[in-house]
């Protein structure tokens, strides 16, 4: 049985010009990707801004599920989750996971969200317990429609009778993935650097190609490259006002499709003109 922790909830293009800046930030905070097309002049400086996108086929599925346990008294609501974290182990065992092949997060502790109220002097609210479970499928088994079906169904079933239920199935924790509410299995790829760097050369390209579009089109000519800033789109960064589904896992990119995943990146270029 894993040890279980309580929580309480209260590179890009060349460029010649000596004068680069150039700034790679940590992915954008936006659950989706957005248009960011734009341009401007001022000040003597075109400032351009582009998406640029790379498509990577997932090599790792994840199966989402929650373990969810409600009291009136906090102790027992932690007590009955532990119990079922361990028979959701002991039943994945059985199916043949090894411990890396899953992934169980420690315990978020709470009161209401919608829950039953108890009886008493103060009219309790309950408590609630949660945990996620990750159960991973590899690209031999993504490979296979036919196969990923009836294993992760046999997982589905197994856990439902050791006490976990599919993330969908609580609507107090929301979508597993954003834009597909009813997705139990999401997608990611494991090493995504290099899709990463494809997604930031193309944006970087595209937003010089504009600059140079904008400063023909007025006439004026571009004297060098002042700065770049790029980062991504979308990601594992969302903000979330608690605990939800995708918490505590390693990846940055998901999608809710089997055979294609999509890396956003932005690219913010200036050049002084004359």
């Amino acid at each position: 049985m894993k040890l279980i922790l309580l929580t309480v909830i209260l590179a890009f293009p060349p460029f010649a010009a000596p004068t680069i800046h150039a700034q790679l930030r940590e992915p954008a905070r936006s659950p989706q990707a957005q248009d960011t097309d734009s341009q401007r002049v001022q000040g003597h400086v075109i400032t351009v801004s582009r998406s640029g996108e790379a498509y990577a086929k997932p090599d790792l599925g994840i199966l989402v599920m929650s373990i969810q346990s409600t009291s009136a008294i906090a102790d027992e609501a932690v007590a009955a989750n532990a119990q079922k974290a361990q028979a959701t182990e002991s039943a994945l065992a059985g199916l043949g996971f090894a411990p890396g092949g899953y992934q169980i997060t420690s315990v978020t502790f709470g009161q209401g969200g919608g829950g039953p109220r108890f009886p008493g002097p103060a009219d309790i609210t309950a408590y609630n317990a949660t945990q996620y479970v990750y159960v991973f499928f590899e690209a031999a088994d993504l490979s296979d429609v036919a196969r990923l079906t009836q294993k992760s169904a046999e997982v589905i079933e197994a856990l439902r009778k050791a006490g976990a239920v599919p993330a969908n199935a609580s609507p107090q924790l929301g979508p597993v993935f954003p834009g597909a509410p009813g997705a139990l299995i999401i997608y990611t790829i494991k090493d995504p650097v290099a899709y990463e760097h494809q997604a930031l050369q193309v944006a970087i390209a595209r937003a010089r190609d504009a600059a140079q579009d904008v400063a023909m089109g007025m006439g004026i000519q571009i004297a060098g490259l002042r700065n770049v800033q790029s980062g991504y789109l979308g990601g594992n960064v969302m903000p979330r006002s608690g605990p939800g589904p995708l918490v505590g896992l390693k990846y940055r990119w998901y999608t809710a499709k089997s055979d294609e995943l999509a890396i956003i990146a932005n690219a913010t270029v200036e050049y002084d003109f004359k």
